[in-house]
C-alpha cells in the first residue's frame, strides 16, 4: 500500500508496544504522529477513502486510498478502538491508546454511517509537554499578570470564551495549574474529560445514565469544593448553577461559546442567567482565538500592503517596517507554520463594568466601555503578534476575516 508508507522508520523505545498494532494501522498512526495532526478525517468520495490531517488548525489532504485499502484501514481502526469490524448502523465512539516517545496518546475514534459507507474521525488528545504552563499560551505580560493575580486572590466566576477549537480547555487547565492543588479540593465536570489534571476529581458527563452537566454541578457543590472547572456552559441549568456556585465563595473556571468578552455576558443571559447574578458573580472574561505560528527556519520578511498598513492604524498600533510571510521548508513539512499561539482579550471586571452588566447594558455598550478602558480586542492582539513576527497577515485574515472584519 504505497500511500501509507511511513515517512521514516520508527526506532524508539516504544516500538515493541506499537508492534501489537497491525502493519497498516501502525504505519497510519505513525504518520499522524510525525505530522503533528490534532484530528484526522477519513471520508469516502466516489468509492475511495480520502484522508485529511488537521495540523495547527488547518486541514490538509494527505492521501487517497482505494476501496480495499480504505475498508482495511477503517476495520483496523474500529477493532483497535474495541468497536468491532462490522459496519456501523449508528454513531459509534471508542478510543485507541497509542504509545508515543513522550507518553501515550489517547485517540478518540468516532464513526458514523454515510450511505453505504462510514465516515471516521480521529481526535488526538495529549496533554502539553509544558504541564499547563500559562506562560506558553501567548498572553501579554500585562494580561498574564491580571489572570494570575485574580486566580490567586479571588473567588467568583472566570469565563473563557471563543469558537470551538480555540484552546479554551487548555486555558482553564493552565489557570487551574497556577494553584496548589494539594491544598485545594478541585472538581471538574466535562463532556468528555479530554486531559487529566493532577489531583483533581474529574467527572465525565454521561447522559445515558442520568449524569448531565447540571446534575454533575449540583453534586459537586455538595462535596465542599474550592475550585470548580466546567468544561462548557451550554444550557440554562448549568449556567445558573455555575454562577450561583461562584457567588457562594468558590472559584469557578468555565468555558462558553461567544465571539468576545461582551458576547460572553450576552451568552450567559441568553441561557437564562439574570444580569444581576452575572454582574455579581463574574470576575474576569478571557476571549481567545488561535493563530498558527510561523516556522522560524523559513519565514521571510516583506513590505506591508496599503490595506495592511491601514489595518494597523485602525487598531491604533504602530505600523511595522515589515511583516513576515510563510514559505515552507523541511522543518515544517512545507506548511510554513509550526505550532500555534493564542490571541486574547482579557477583561477584569471592575465596579463600573459590574454596574453596566447588572443594569443590563447592551453588548455594544460593553464593547465601547472596554475600548474606553484601552482593553484590546482579540484582533488587536493578533496584529501585535504579526508585528512581532510570530504570525502572518494571511493567517490573521484567515482566522478573523477580511481587513474590515
Amino acid at each position: 500500500m504505497a500511500e501509507l508508507q511511513a515517512t521514516e522508520t520508527p526506532t524508539t523505545t516504544k516500538q515493541d508496544e506499537r508492534a501489537a498494532f497491525p502493519d497498516v494501522l501502525r504505519t497510519f498512526l505513525w504518520n499522524v504522529t510525525v505530522d503533528r495532526a490534532s484530528d484526522v478525517h477519513l471520508h469516502w468520495y466516489e468509492g475511495r477513502m480520502h484522508v485529511f490531517h488537521r495540523v495547527d488548525g488547518s486541514v490538509h489532504k494527505k492521501r487517497i486510498l482505494s476501496e480495499i485499502e480504505g475498508r482495511q484501514l477503517a476495520n483496523q481502526l474500529k477493532s483497535a478502538a474495541s468497536l468491532g469490524a462490522v459496519r456501523a448502523f449508528g454513531p459509534l465512539e471508542g478510543q485507541i491508546l497509542w504509545p508515543d516517545e513522550d507518553g501515550t496518546k489517547n485517540l478518540r475514534l468516532t464513526v458514523v454511517p454515510i450511505g453505504n459507507a462510514e465516515s471516521l474521525h480521529l481526535r488526538v488528545l495529549k496533554a502539553p509537554a509544558n504541564k499547563w504552563d500559562i506562560s506558553r499560551l501567548g498572553l501579554t505580560p500585562e494580561d498574564r499578570a491580571r489572570a494570575e493575580g485574580l486566580v490567586h486572590s479571588a473567588s467568583g466566576l472566570v469565563l473563557v470564551t471563543g469558537a470551538t477549537g480555540s484552546g479554551k480547555t487548555t486555558t482553564i487547565y493552565s489557570l487551574a495549574a497556577l494553584l496548589n492543588q494539594h491544598a485545594r479540593m478541585t472538581y471538574t465536570i466535562e463532556d468528555p474529560v479530554e486531559f487529566r489534571l493532577p489531583f483533581a476529581q474529574q467527572i465525565e458527563v454521561d447522559e445515558a445514565h442520568g449524569l448531565s452537566m447540571y446534575e454533575g454541578l449540583r453534586t459537586i457543590l455538595r462535596m465542599d469544593p474550592d475550585l470548580i472547572l466546567v468544561g462548557e456552559i451550554r444550557d440554562r441549568d448549568s449556567a445558573i448553577v455555575a454562577a450561583r456556585a461562584a457567588l457562594s465563595g468558590r472559584l469557578v473556571l468555565a468555558t462558553i461559546h461567544a465571539q468576545d468578552a461582551a458576547g460572553a455576558v450576552d451568552a450567559m443571559h441568553y441561557l437564562g442567567v439574570p444580569y444581576y447574578i452575572i454582574g455579581t458573580s463574574l470576575q474576569m472574561v478571557i476571549a481567545q482565538s488561535l493563530l498558527r505560528k510561523l516556522c522560524p527556519s523559513c519565514a521571510q520578511g516583506r513590505p506591508l500592503y496599503a490595506e495592511e498598513e491601514e489595518t494597523f492604524r485602525r487598531f491604533n498600533l504602530a505600523v511595522p517596517s515589515e511583516v513576515k510571510e510563510a514559505v515552507g521548508c523541511d522543518a515544517c513539512s512545507s506548511y510554513g507554520y509550526s505550532g500555534r499561539t493564542g490571541a486574547f482579550e482579557v477583561v477584569k471586571v471592575d465596579a463600573e463594568i459590574r454596574r453596566l452588566i447588572t443594569s443590563g447594558a447592551h453588548q455594544d455598550d460593553l464593547q465601547d466601555h472596554f475600548r474606553e478602558l484601552k482593553i484590546g480586542t482579540v484582533m488587536r492582539d493578533g496584529l501585535y503578534k504579526v508585528a512581532r513576527g510570530q504570525t502572518t497577515m494571511d493567517e490573521l485574515f484567515r482566522v478573523f476575516g477580511t481587513p474590515g472584519g
